[in-house]
């Protein structure tokens, strides 16, 4: 077996590195992090590990990460397992999705955040199977939002 011509995996440190001067169109996966110095333009499939923009890289793309670190300019929507670091030096005009957003003070960003990513889709659905469901009228003597949380009751109430 020639190690040499093996992969390097994320868990031994090691990185798949685009220098300054490379240019990628396309779509790019691996098994391994990734540092972006140069330019990307594309999408960037790395799920399972981190991809950091360096201070000189330059990112046209969708990225999907276990983690995004960001130095340098992105253009495009980030999704993060983890979490995404905005970095003071970087520049981000996209939305962002994970379960933790950090953004230095300093860094520039333009777009949306959502922290709930998981939450979102199952409570969407949950929602729309309640809503399916017929809803008993709401009690007179009970505040709306607890009414809503437990479903109403069997009383009625009057809309006359």
């Amino acid at each position: 077996m020639n190690r040499g011509t093996e992969p390097i995996n994320a868990s031994t440190g090691g990185r798949a590195v685009i220098g300054a001067s490379t240019i990628v169109r396309g779509e790019l996966s691996g098994e391994e992090d990734l540092l972006v110095e140069g330019k990307v333009e594309g999408k960037i499939l790395l799920r399972q590990y981190a991809v950091t923009i360096g201070a000189k890289g330059k990112v046209a793309a969708e990225v999907q990460a276990r983690a995004v670190l960001i130095d340098g300019e992105v253009e495009g929507n980030l999704v993060a397992e983890e979490q995404i670091v905005v970095r003071k030096s970087g520049r981000v005009r996209g939305d962002l999705t994970a379960p933790r957003v950090t953004i230095e003070d300093g860094a520039s960003f333009k777009g949306s955040i959502d922290m709930e990513p998981k939450r979102a889709t199952a409570s969407a659905t949950s929602t729309a199977a309640t809503a399916a469901a017929p809803r008993p009228a709401k009690p007179e003597n009970v505040p709306s939002s607890l009414a809503a949380a437990i479903g109403g009751s069997s009383a009625s109430r009057s809309n006359g």
